[in-house]
């Protein structure tokens, strides 16, 4: 008997939930309810309140109107405090050269994973992103190889411990454990990468409340990422203390971006985009540049955002979201939705019916006339 699945995408403001069940021949699955809840209070500490997370994870599965009996959850999360690193290690296979095995590929990067983790910090993900030895270079999958050593290259994202255990508390409390947990950025990327347009080099940004990841996908695979705790509710509260205002009024504000009629605002915002730009500025380094870039999260509300970083980048921008929401709708619940989808279509093997980009400027003009719709979900 096929079960469910339950995706949960536990953001800083919101919780957002998919079910689907899964195709019992074929990839991919059929969607049968979806919500998105936001916490009834909110807080600069991400995951401070466990049991808060845990009643608006209740909420978002009983607002998904199916019932069932769900007992786990694939999970995705951001956190401010995510550190992302590249590590080379190397490990003796034998004195003479031998066939390179799974198992190799497992010590290996167990070894990474040892250079980087400490007592305080667990893996949220782990990319190989290329293996050398006895006259091969840089070879991604190099099972089948011959070598005496063998050299890999990875990135490695890792979290707090706390907030991992802050993160299951509140799932479990919830009535489910976590059957798999990925970072967000990472579903985004591996949706992406299933389209030829963008398989090659695109450049990834997810604005959260809190924080901000920024990431390179080359080849298909997410090479480099940086987090910076900044986001829409930072920057919302920041706006009301500069400009002495409501957190209610700030919102609105933050939301109409670059394109307000206020100078104060876009000058505000303008100066606060800077950390964003020096972040941007470091991942292209020396880098090629990609073919697009692609934005999603909270922040991809900020009218005027998608023409900054084409701007900035000089790279064609968009907005991304789930194809499987082009029958909601408003924009704001399509992007919040679209991280669980994402979750499921990797979860079932179903292929990208369609591209991951359905937005354009003309859109990014709409935002402003539906500020109080955008800022229900977020």
């Amino acid at each position: 008997m096929i079960r469910p699945l339950v995706a949960l995408d536990i953001g800083s403001t919101k919780v957002a939930c998919a079910i689907g069940l899964p195709h019992e021949d074929t990839p991919g699955f059929d969607l049968l309810g979806s919500s998105v809840i936001p916490y009834p209070s909110l807080s600069n500490a991400w995951l401070s309140d466990p049991l808060l997370v845990g009643r608006t994870i209740e909420q978002a599965l009983e607002s998904t109107a199916i019932t069932g009996d769900f007992h786990r959850a694939l999970v995705t999360i951001s956190h401010p405090a995510l550190v992302s690193e590249q590590v080379q290690t190397s490990i003796d296979l034998a004195d003479e050269p031998i066939v390179v095995r799974t198992q190799d590929l497992d010590r290996l990067k167990a070894r990474a994973l040892d250079h980087v983790l400490g007592v305080d910090r667990e893996p949220l993900f782990v990319e190989r992103l290329g293996c050398s030895g006895n006259g091969f270079q840089y070879v991604r999958e190099p099972v089948g190889l011959s070598a005496t050593r063998l050299t890999g290259t990875f990135h490695i994202v890792t979290m707090p411990l706390a907030a991992r255990r802050a993160l299951v508390q509140a799932v479990e409390s919830a009535g489910l454990e976590v059957g798999r947990l990925m970072f967000s950025l990472q579903v985004l990327a591996a949706t992406a990468a299933k389209e030829e347009a963008h398989r090659r080099h695109a450049l990834l940004m997810d604005i959260g409340g809190l924080n901000t990841d920024v990431g390179l996908l080359v080849e298909g695979r997410l090479q480099n990422t940086q987090t910076i705790p900044w986001g829409g509710l930072t920057l919302a509260r920041d706006l009301a203390t500069s400009s002495k205002l409501t957190f209610e009024q700030a919102i609105t504000l933050s939301l109409e971006g670059l394109a307000s009629r206020k100078p104060e605002v876009r000058q505000f915002l303008e100066h606060a985009l800077r950390d964003l730009r020096q972040v941007i500025e470091r991942l292209l380094e020396d880098e090629p540049l990609p073919e697009i870039a692609l934005v999603t999260g909270r922040g991809a509300l900020i009218d005027g955002i998608v023409e900054w970083l084409e701007e900035t980048t000089k790279i064609k921008a968009s907005v991304a979201r789930s194809p499987r929401t082009q029958i909601v709708g408003d924009l704001s619940r399509q992007i919040a939705l679209s991280t669980v989808l994402g979750l499921l279509e990797l979860e079932t093997g179903s292929p990208a019916r369609k591209p991951l980009l359905s937005t354009s400027h003309l859109l990014d003009r709409v935002i402003s006339r539906t500020k109080t719709v955008l800022t229900e979900y977020f």
